[in-house]
């Protein structure tokens, strides 16, 4: 089953992936709500034991997922900054639980990686003033999750550590680009660039956290 479930999951992808150069919003709007459902199901039947905050943080994303499909509507941009925010912290949740303790040395130099990279992001996005607050939180939130995942590559090495590593560099880019097209600039291949890389990032840590064996 977990194969059927990566064949569905790269077609409808695709499809989704091809609709956004296209303008065909119903067809976006339908593939974009499979995504996380499909991934969920690949994360089920590939790991041998469900982890809830894995499926919360899925789930979130779902919710978050579908509060964007109108992203133009303040209202419906926080409802979807918030969802991915408690799935990123259900994704940090998750990462503790097979991390402690911290490679200190390493988790020093990577915090202060971070801040260098969320003070680079904060210069390039530029939010609005009502956003400055939600968007740094938000994204002080997703570096966490990314010091905390490199942290648990360093204990698990691959494939798990890897997946789960390399899901959170891309949510990090995902989720900058959409705020830099959010709140900037909106060329044609933006939103594939931001898909693209939300999909290989929720890909990447279902697989990661199925191949703890959790």
């Amino acid at each position: 089953m977990q194969t059927i479930f990566l064949i569905i999951l790269a077609a409808v992808s695709a499809v989704h992936l091809v609709s956004l150069f296209f303008s065909r919003e119903k067809l976006q709007a339908v593939t974009k709500i499979l995504l996380i459902p499909l991934i969920l199901a690949v994360y089920i039947s590939r790991s041998p034991a469900v982890f809830v905050p894995v499926v919360l943080a899925l789930l979130f994303g779902w919710a978050g997922d579908i509060f964007l499909l109108k992203i133009d509507d303040i209202r419906f941009f926080r409802l979807g900054l918030a969802s991915f925010l408690l799935g990123h912290i259900c994704y940090i949740i998750a990462i503790f639980h097979f991390t402690l303790p911290f490679n200190m040395p390493v988790f020093a130099i990577s915090a202060v990686v971070a801040a260098i990279l969320g003070f680079c992001a904060y210069r390039l996005v530029r939010p609005t003033k009502e956003m400055i607050i939600p968007a740094a939180i938000y994204e002080i939130v997703l570096l966490s999750a990314s010091v905390c995942a490199l942290q648990l590559f360093l204990a698990k090495g691959a494939p798990s550590g890897a997946f789960i590593f390399a899901g959170s560099l891309c949510f990090l880019v995902s989720d900058t680009l959409l705020a830099y097209f959010t709140f900037g600039a909106r060329p044609k291949y933006g939103q594939f660039l931001v898909m693209l890389t939300y999909i290989s990032a929720q890909l990447c840590l279902a697989l990661g956290f199925a191949s703890l064996g959790i």
